[in-house]
């Protein structure tokens, strides 16, 4: 039996023009879901949501995928995996968002997994993916509950569970859809390969969505030249602002290179570590708020990208949902809500540790990372396949997604040289010069032992 599997997957291999030894190495696979997994997720990043550690949850469609393609351990070391390249990628390595993720993901593939496997064809991946999703928001309200929020963490949580309702449904179908269609998919899991889609099949129903949205797109255009002419009245300030940016963009390349140039990644991620237990077990609220200037003002040196907007409305957001459970004398009204002593300190303290523990990874994860052992080899291939999806020149189309996704997959799957483990280089700069490097460690010392002797003295 084991033979005729093997012959077929050989078979379905050659089919799809892919050497089948390639499937066999799961590492390789790994690492290409995992790049998937970093795409979706820096796609996931830009979209607007209403906590930051709330996500739509697309970046665990490869997870879905991979339920059915990798053996269990291998099926976990693809969602550590994940996590790792999400929180690298975002910047929020030590920060909670990490630990939510970390949790989210890790008990969703657990429930996944086995839910298929005890369910077998009695649940479909549109069944796994609701159970994933709605496991990983319940996981993460209980996180909220104990870590930021408080008790008023129960108010979030059936906004939360309908979210992972809508987009595990949305996500279950896309999977199954895309597990019929996907050449890529047929070879990875060893399946007959199926045929190239014809017309009457997406190219139809391509064509179908094309001839009914050309009024569509006529009125998108209508609309379109309309904002044109409404937005040439703001004509005159066009130039001076895209200067502006220029500049900031400019003058923030600047000091990531001359930073980059001080410090080495271990060395800043290392220190990032240390510094970040410090800050987290803090109590004191005045040195805290010192403690958050200075990160900020290093995360600033480090060239990152910083919004004190989106820092306020969250800080805000935190330290209004604990006073929705009031705690202490009551110092004063907000309409109907009572600001007390414990619940206004409490809040500004959960706040202040949940930026500035982003402000952190900002500032201490740096490109060129690399983490030791045999998973970091995995991390390393799976953001060079992750530079490959990115220069990816190929479309991807609403009405096509699914063979346009399939497409991509095997592009980059097939590209020279990057099976061999060899090739999984992880780009970063230069090795800073041994006076700068020593210096830049020098300093990395010293404030680690200011952040470590402040949160002992005080």
């Amino acid at each position: 039996m084991a033979t005729e599997n093997s012959a077929r997957a050989a078979e379905s291999a050659a089919a799809c023009g892919i050497v089948s030894s390639r499937f066999s190495e799961k590492a390789d696979v790994t690492a290409l879901l995992g790049a998937f997994c970093f795409f979706l997720s820096a796609i996931e990043y830009m979209l607007p949501k209403p906590m930051p550690f709330m996500r739509l949850g697309i970046a665990n469609l490869p997870i879905l995928l991979a339920v059915d393609l990798l053996p269990f351990p291998w099926f976990v070391t693809l969602a550590i995996v994940k996590v790792i390249g999400m929180s690298v990628i975002s910047g929020s390595l030590f920060s909670f968002v990490a630990l939510f993720s970390l949790a989210g993901t890790l008990t969703a593939a657990l429930v996944m997994w086995a839910s298929r496997k005890l369910g077998g064809r009695l649940i479909s991946q549109i069944g796994v993916s609701i159970l994933g999703a709605l496991t990983s928001n319940a996981v993460q309200v209980v996180l909220a509950r104990y870590v930021v929020f408080g008790q008023a963490a129960w108010l979030i949580a059936p906004l939360f569970l309908v979210m992972g309702l809508v987009t595990g449904t949305a996500l279950g179908i896309f999977a199954e859809h895309f597990a019929r269609r996907s050449r890529w998919y047929a070879c990875a899991a060893g399946l007959e390969a199926p045929e190239t889609p014809r017309m009457g099949d997406d190219e139809a129903e391509a064509g179908g969505a094309a001839s009914g949205a050309s009024l569509k797109a006529a009125r998108k255009a209508t609309a379109k030249a309309a904002r044109a002419a409404r937005s040439s009245k703001k004509a005159g300030r066009g130039p001076a602002e895209a200067a502006r940016r220029e500049r900031m963009a400019a003058a923030r390349a600047a000091r990531k290179r001359r930073f980059e140039a001080w410090f080495s990644p271990l060395a800043a991620a290392l220190a990032g570590a240390v510094i970040a237990v410090a800050f987290l077990f803090e109590n004191s609220l005045a040195l805290k708020l010192g403690m958050f200037f200075l990160l900020a003002a290093a995360a600033h040196f480090a060239g990152k990208r910083l919004s004190f907007v989106t820092t306020i409305i969250v800080s805000a957001g935190i330290i209004i949902t604990n006073l929705l459970v009031p705690s202490g004398k009551v110092l004063a009204h907000l309409g109907p809500l009572a600001i007390t002593q414990f619940a206004l300190t409490e809040g500004i303290m959960k706040a202040l540790t949940f930026e500035g523990l982003m402000l952190l990874s900002k500032a201490s994860i740096m490109p060129g990372l690399k983490i030791p052992g045999k998973l970091g080899g995995i991390v390393a291939l799976a953001f060079v396949y992750y530079d490959h999806i990115i220069e990816y020149k190929g479309r991807i189309r609403a009405a096509t997604l699914s063979a346009d996704a399939d497409a991509m997959m095997s592009a980059v799957w097939e590209h020279e040289n990057l099976g061999d483990p060899a090739h999984a280089k992880a780009a970063g700069p230069a090795t800073p010069a041994p006076t700068k490097a020593n210096m830049g460690n020098a300093i990395l010392i010293i404030a680690v032992l200011v952040f470590v002797v402040a949160s002992l003295l005080f």
